[in-house]
């Protein structure tokens, strides 16, 4: 059993200062496991509480509009798709001598919108995923159940979803824009290579917009390359 988290200070929204972090001794720079519990498998969405969800619906809903942010699942073509994954294939299938129809889908989890749950990467260093959890674990057998583990998987995120306020950052358009390009600390921007964005131009451009950041919500950056980003704010 990991042992108790000593006694720290919570700051307004309820949890540690960032500089507090790691919580407790032998634990990764920065992790805060420990935090919402050892057993816990949520991580951030933990902030996503009833409260703050039914607060979003109730002050940012006006019109209704529902927008999908999923790519579709055949955006990539056989020929080429990222990192050489198995690309999506449907079989439709009539199902005579009745007026019906099945589908057989065959397809890599991430060959079209990319979720990926707290047991894709870990701590490369320590070889630990969050909350200690270790390959030896994600790959091994639950002992109470005799069954494959499930533990950490995308699973628990999909059994309440994921709602909340979302708050979009376009980068893109604000760093193309004239402000954005006189004040963007990124130059040359490459869409295809490999590009860290700095906390100031992404400040920089929230403030272009008027956009307030509130504790819990759900971040969406356009980053202008073909990959979208999704987090839930910790602090």
């Amino acid at each position: 059993m990991a042992p108790a988290l000593p006694e720290f200070k919570l700051n307004a929204n309820g949890v540690p200062d960032f500089d507090a972090l790691p919580l407790r001794e032998g634990i990764p720079r920065l992790a805060a496991w420990g935090l919402y519990g050892d057993k816990d498998e949520l991580g951030f969405l933990n902030r996503l509480t009833d409260e703050r969800v039914a607060a979003a619906a109730r002050e940012e809903i006006r019109s209704g509009k529902r927008i999908s942010l999923n790519w579709p699942l055949d955006a990539q073509t056989h020929e080429k798709t990222f990192f050489r994954r198995a690309a999506f294939h449907q079989q439709l299938m009539s199902k005579a001598p009745r007026t019906i129809n099945d589908d057989v889908w065959t397809f890599n989890s991430q060959v079209s919108t990319q979720w990926d749950g707290l047991r894709h990467f870990a701590y490369q260093e320590e070889k630990l995923f969050y909350n200690g959890v270790g390959q030896s674990d994600i790959h091994g057998v639950d002992e109470a159940t005799g069954k494959k583990n499930t533990i950490l998987g995308i699973h628990a995120w999909a059994e309440q979803g994921i709602v909340g306020r979302g708050v979009l950052i376009d980068y893109h358009g604000w760093r193309t824009s004239p402000e954005g390009e006189a004040q963007s600390k990124v130059k040359d921007y490459n869409s295809f290579e490999s590009v860290s964005i700095p906390l100031e131009d992404l400040q920089a451009c929230l403030k272009a917009q008027g956009t307030e950041l509130k504790f819990g919500d759900i971040l969406f950056i356009r980053s202008g390359k073909p990959v979208s980003f999704f987090l839930p704010l910790p602090y």
